[in-house]
């Protein structure tokens, strides 16, 4: 869809949840069906999401998200 767009799979997932979370890294995964063209969504159990963006300049909206989760 986008040039220097990267993939992402369930392995991937799983990888970094192992890495940087491995508390939740048991949780079941799933990949959600999205419309969206800057970042790819999974489901971690009933209550969690990972959202990863899948080009560059998309960082910068999951950095803005996280800032207005942690001031609000």
């Amino acid at each position: 869809m986008h040039d220097g767009q990267v993939g992402t799979d369930l392995v991937l997932v799983r990888r970094l949840l192992e890495g940087q979370f491995p508390s939740w890294s048991g949780l079941p995964l799933r990949r959600v069906d999205s419309h969206g063209t800057d970042h790819d969504v999974y489901r971690l159990g009933d209550d969690l999401a990972v959202r990863l963006p899948i080009v560059a300049w998309a960082q910068r909206q999951a950095r803005r998200s996280i800032a207005a989760v942690l001031e609000g």
